[in-house]
């Protein structure tokens, strides 16, 4: 437990804004946990009784970040279809919902009500729990990723019909045709986690030493903002897109600014007023490529096993082995030197926080708006058929295999790759021989 010296520092750093989060916690983790073990002890122990007729478990799925959201909810689907009748599952959400679209449909089939909550803590606290506590959390279904399960099954959280028609009368009327392609195109920036009023929420203090940050959008994250990347940057792949009869959709719930684009086949639906969680959810799942920067939502795209293209994408050593997935990470250069890292040092400093790359001499370039249009170019040219790679670019590709095989954190963290799992054929040529010595 944190001593009071060290919530003192932490009040004393991140002002107000941490006090509410402290407060918030102190009332979700421990107060409300006792007012309600009048009624969950007796429960928890009662249900314990049952289990030579039926065992019933608790577990939470977490729904405040739709990246974990989504996965957690495609792992219960893909496990309810083999599960013993033995056991009857009980779930709560914590809060707060990022997507109600999402929820309906976890909420339509699984039971999720909000006082399992109490019955799944009082549980872990007593003894003789764990037949009791569902096995699930974002690491098993990571887990099963590792191990390729997307691939191996079918099984995908299903949408209705009336869903499927209600997206594409949306899209009619944006000009879209049935049977003509469309690209989400996901770029991150941090206005979405910055907005705390919209989520309602405060991330809390860094526990390994990282600075808090204050943004203009208030106390907020930008200790991820090494993630980010400027819109303006893919415009040229975009009407590149569009030009070829594709529809681009520019993604985000939250976003800084608007796609600078006035190509009548690229829509700006982050600023659409019919922006939705459904069309959000449907878009991702239906769409024929999804290019993204790496961020929680084109975890539905990956789901439903639509292609993906990861552009300035970082860290590469975590890149999405499990999936169809194409990626191209921003330029690593040593601050002192300017020279670029190599392959090997791309895998080895693979932090999650920006302060983390600036302590350890690292600085981080974006990608060009000339090398995400040819990667891009290259992605649909794969996807359409008729890109050909040459016998250097082949030899380049399965160099860089060897290396990442050889990676320590290679057995811990992938196991299984995909077989159109890939970096870009034009970034390792724009890289040289020297990236793969």
């Amino acid at each position: 437990m944190k001593s009071l010296d060290g919530h003192l520092s932490e009040i004393y750093s991140g002002g107000w804004p941490v006090i509410q989060w402290k407060i918030l916690a102190f009332y979700n983790i421990y107060l409300s946990l006792l007012i309600n073990a009048i009624w969950a002890i007796p429960a928890v122990l009662l249900l314990r009784c049952l289990r030579h007729w039926r065992i019933i478990r608790f577990g939470k799925i977490i729904s405040s970040r739709i990246g974990p959201f989504t996965n957690d909810g495609a792992y219960l689907w893909v496990m309810s279809q083999q599960q013993s009748k033995m056991y009857l599952d009980l779930y709560w959400f914590d809060q707060p919902i990022c997507n109600d679209f999402w929820a309906m449909m976890v909420l339509q089939n699984f039971h999720v009500y909000s006082w399992v909550r109490f019955l799944d803590r009082w549980n872990q606290i007593l003894p003789g729990g764990v037949m009791h506590h569902y096995p699930f959390n974002t690491c098993i279904s990571a887990f099963l990723n590792i191990h390729g399960w997307p691939e191996e099954t079918q099984a995908k959280l299903p949408f209705h019909s009336e869903d499927d028609a209600r997206a594409k009368d949306w899209l009619r009327q944006q000009g879209w045709h049935d049977e003509e392609l469309f690209v989400c195109l996901l770029v991150r920036d941090s206005a979405y986690l910055d907005s705390t009023n919209y989520l309602n929420i405060t991330p809390p203090p860094l526990s390994d030493g990282g600075i808090q940050y204050q943004s203009k959008h208030g106390y907020g994250w930008k200790h991820e903002d090494y993630r980010d990347s400027d819109i303006a940057t893919y415009v040229p792949a975009a009407e590149w897109l569009a030009n070829q009869g594709v529809w681009v959709l520019r993604m985000g719930k939250v976003v800084e600014k608007p796609i600078p684009c006035s190509h009548p086949r690229v829509i700006d639906y982050a600023f659409h007023p019919d922006r939705s969680d459904f069309m959000d959810v449907w878009l991702f799942a239906h769409c024929d490529l999804c290019i993204s920067t790496g961020t929680g939502p084109d975890n539905i795209s990956d789901i439903y096993s639509r292609p993906i293209l990861f552009l300035n994408f970082i860290p590469l050593q975590r890149l999405t082995r499990w999936s169809d997935a194409m990626h191209v990470p921003k330029t690593l250069v040593w601050q002192t030197s300017g020279i670029p890292l190599n392959c090997r040092e791309y895998l080895n400093n693979n932090y999650s926080f920006t302060y983390q790359y600036d302590n350890n001499g690292i600085k981080i370039i974006d990608l060009t708006s000339e090398e995400i249009l040819a990667t891009v170019q290259e992605r649909w040219q794969r996807l359409q058929g008729t890109w050909v790679d040459t016998e250097d670019d082949l030899k380049r590709y399965h160099k860089f295999l060897e290396i990442f095989k050889s990676d320590p954190e290679f057995q811990k963290c992938h196991v299984w790759i995909h077989p159109q799992c890939r970096v870009g054929a034009t970034w390792l040529r724009s890289m040289g021989d020297v990236f793969l010595d």
